[in-house]
C-alpha cells in the first residue's frame, strides 16, 4: 500500500449517489462491493472479454496456460508436436 495514501477518508456523497475517490483512480475501472454488514468495498480492476472470461474461472486450464508460458520462455519447445512428446531447450541464435 501507498504510505502517501490514507487508509481512511471522509467522502460525501452528492445527490445523484455519485462519490469522488479522488485522482488516483481516475480514468479506471473499479468493483464495487457492498458487503453484509452495508460497507462498500472498492477494488481496482480490468475487464476480460466474455469469451476469455472462462480461462480465469477453471484453475486447471489456467495452470496449464501459465505452464505452457513458462515452458516457451525458457525455450522448452518440440519442433512438431505431433512427432515428439520430448520438451527440449531451443538452440539459441547467435
Amino acid at each position: 500500500m501507498n504510505e502517501n495514501i490514507p487508509h481512511s477518508v471522509t467522502r460525501s456523497v452528492d445527490k445523484k449517489g455519485r462519490l469522488l475517490l479522488g485522482t488516483e483512480l481516475a480514468d479506471s475501472t473499479v468493483l464495487v462491493e457492498r458487503t453484509e454488514k452495508g460497507e462498500f468495498i472498492i477494488r481496482p480492476a480490468v475487464t476480460v472479454p466474455l469469451e476469455e472470461a472462462w480461462l480465469f474461472q477453471n484453475k486447471k486450464a489456467l495452470d496449464s496456460v501459465l505452464r505452457g508460458l513458462e515452458d516457451a520462455r525458457l525455450g522448452r519447445v518440440v519442433e512438431d508436436p505431433r512427432r515428439s512428446k520430448k520438451l527440449r531447450p531451443r538452440k539459441s541464435k547467435g
